[in-house]
């Protein structure tokens, strides 16, 4: 793997192949494959994207209906959609959505398409192109199981939901029932082009963290630790033999199970009595205990969070202000990138053909906020007398009042339904 050359690169390396008809994501046609393993090699990089994914997806949209609505024959869900979406856009600031329409150019179903199976047609002598290309095994990681073939290769146009467009595709296509649908491709570096991770510059940091851990495993694993051996000088052995049965003894004898054990060995010599030597390990840990600090910060700037949520104290505990302090930034952080989400279903759902699903036409989605045992009461502070107030005002409906309460004050829903019903 060269994390190195993935540090330097200026933007990501595309050509047309040919033999696929499409441009590669990468020199390799593997850059998101890449990126999906150099991620999961490194704790706090995991950690880290779990975060920005929460906080992307926040509370879910802000109209219930919409949320709890199934989009596709699978039976999925928008806020199982809303989920899939942002994990590939904490991970790759992009994402893939497919949706196909019915007679009256109405979408009916929406799915997400996994960001790494997704590549852009070659282009042609104009250099342009309008169409995208599926395939599970880009990166050909699966060809163990699965060969690699072109017959997996699926086709389709970019999203542009205007009937003129969508009627000349189908007739193209040679009908409804050969009609694959379209996908809104997002990119967050630009229209139509592969984007890059918001962390791309520190992958190669990433990638010291897994060394990191491989350094600390082999350490336990296969140094000798405080074991030993005893020497018998023996004059009848013979000493090629013992030779070879030594070196399978000293195999036996690496790794934590077999710390602190005696080794018995027997030597060709003369007259000497048994002797006793101990192995000392290596520990390397306190040569890398500078690198080991200094990495997952260089990681955890790289999303702009602040330690503590990720559960690192920095000095001062967990106070509850620290905490909800913390919340604020990042949600001031992930505001753009959650308001992104919003305008790219609104793309989609506008066009939806069932408008009792989101009736208002709200797209927003909740922030996130940190509760830790507070009453309602705790929470609204300063808003007690402005709530309750709106909760007896008998000239507004009970939809209403909830999307008040939901997003104006930051109550959940389960809060509003037994406000609603018990005072």
């Amino acid at each position: 793997m060269k994390a190195s050359v993935l540090k330097t690169e200026k933007r990501i390396e595309s050509t047309n192949n040919k033999q696929c008809k499409i441009q590669t994501y990468g020199a390799n046609n593997d850059h998101p494959q890449r990126i999906l393993e150099i991620v999961g090699g490194s704790g706090t990089a995991l950690s880290c994207l779990d975060i920005k994914i929460k906080f992307l997806i926040g509370r879910g949209f802000a109209q219930s209906d919409f949320y709890r609505a199934v989009v596709d024959d699978n039976g999925t869900k928008m806020d199982e959609l809303l989920r899939l979406v942002s994990t590939d856009f904490a991970t790759f600031k992009g994402f893939a959505v497919h949706v196909n329409y019915n007679a009256l150019y109405q979408i009916v179903s929406a799915t997400h398409i996994p960001f790494e199976q997704v590549r852009f047609e070659q282009l042609d002598e104009n250099g342009e192109f309008d169409r995208l290309c599926t395939h599970p095994d880009w990166g050909k990681r699966n060809t163990a199981l699965r060969k690699f073939t072109l017959d997996d290769q699926v086709w389709f146009h970019f999203f542009d939901p205007s009937p003129e467009v969508i009627q000349k595709q189908v007739q193209e296509a040679g009908g409804w029932e050969n009609y694959t649908g379209q996908i809104l491709y997002y990119s967050g570096d630009g229209r139509r082009v592969y984007p890059k991770p918001t962390f791309e510059a520190v992958l190669t940091d990433m990638v010291v963290e897994e060394g990191l851990s491989n350094i600390t495993h082999r350490n336990v694993k296969n140094n000798f630790l405080p074991a030993g051996m005893i020497i018998d000088y023996d004059n009848t052995a013979n000493s090629e033999e013992q030779e070879d049965e030594t070196k399978e003894e000293l195999k036996q004898f690496q790794g934590d199970m077999n710390a602190g054990k005696l080794m018995y060995i027997s030597r060709v010599a003369a007259d000497q009595k048994p002797e006793f030597i101990p192995f000392e390990g290596k520990n390397f840990d306190k040569e890398f205990t500078a690198t080991e600090e200094k990495t997952p910060q260089i990681i955890g700037r790289a999303f702009q969070q602040p330690p503590i949520l990720r559960a690192e104290d920095v000095g001062a505990n967990f106070g509850a202000d620290l905490m909800k302090n913390a919340y604020d930034f990042y949600n001031s952080i992930i505001e753009d990138e959650r308001m992104v989400l919003s305008q790219q279903f609104e793309k989609i759902f506008s066009h939806w053909y069932d408008d009792s699903i989101n009736p208002d036409r709200n797209y927003g989605i909740l922030p996130r906020v940190y509760r830790v045992n507070a009453t309602i009461a705790e929470r609204l502070a300063g808003n007690m007398k402005e709530v309750l107030e709106l909760i007896f005002d008998e000239t507004k409906k009970p939809e209403a009042k909830k999307a008040v309460l939901m997003k104006v004050y930051g109550l959940e829903e389960d809060e509003i339904d037994y406000l609603l019903t018990r005072i």
